[in-house]
């Protein structure tokens, strides 16, 4: 029951953030430069940093309604968490800035990683079932111990 509240509770600042920059590309420009800049990337025009600014707008959108509605909620969870690191430094470049600003930016990054934190918490909840892995240990655990059973009471097929 908390996994039915805490999902669509997590994925709202995703979806605010995914909306406002499908509807809203132009405030993203600055920050979207900045991340075009830190991975050493021309600098491309403003329609292109628009167009990217709305698909990476409407991924957010798409992954926060996945994670909300519980469809694919660990691949959209992971997907969540590892697109917000890198947008959450463009956003908030403290290392620029001083005063308020740098406060302010620092404050907004700290907040981030706690959402980002949350996403990849929500990325490995397998919902109370084991993982594969453990499922195939198991299952080689038994298989071993039959067959020492059968070798130790002499038990043949």
């Amino acid at each position: 029951m908390i996994t039915a509240l805490a999902r669509p509770l997590l994925a709202a600042p995703f979806i605010a953030s995914g909306l406002d920059a499908v509807m809203n590309p132009e405030e993203h420009r600055e920050a979207a430069n900045r991340a075009f800049d830190a991975v050493g990337m021309p600098l491309p025009s403003k329609t292109s940093i628009d167009l990217v600014t709305r698909a990476t707008g409407v991924a957010f959108t798409v992954a926060g309604l996945c994670l909300a509605r519980g469809k694919m909620p660990r691949t959209s969870a992971l997907a969540l968490g590892a697109m917000y690191a890198p947008i959450s430094l463009a956003r908030n470049p403290f290392w620029t800035q001083e005063g308020r600003e740098r406060r302010d930016s620092i404050s907004a990054l700290i907040s981030a990683a706690g959402l980002i934190g949350g996403a990849f918490i929500a990325s490995q909840d397998r919902g109370g079932k084991p993982s594969l892995g453990w499922r195939a240990q198991q299952i080689a655990k038994n298989a071993s111990e039959a067959v020492s059973e059968r070798v130790h009471t002499g038990e043949r097929r």
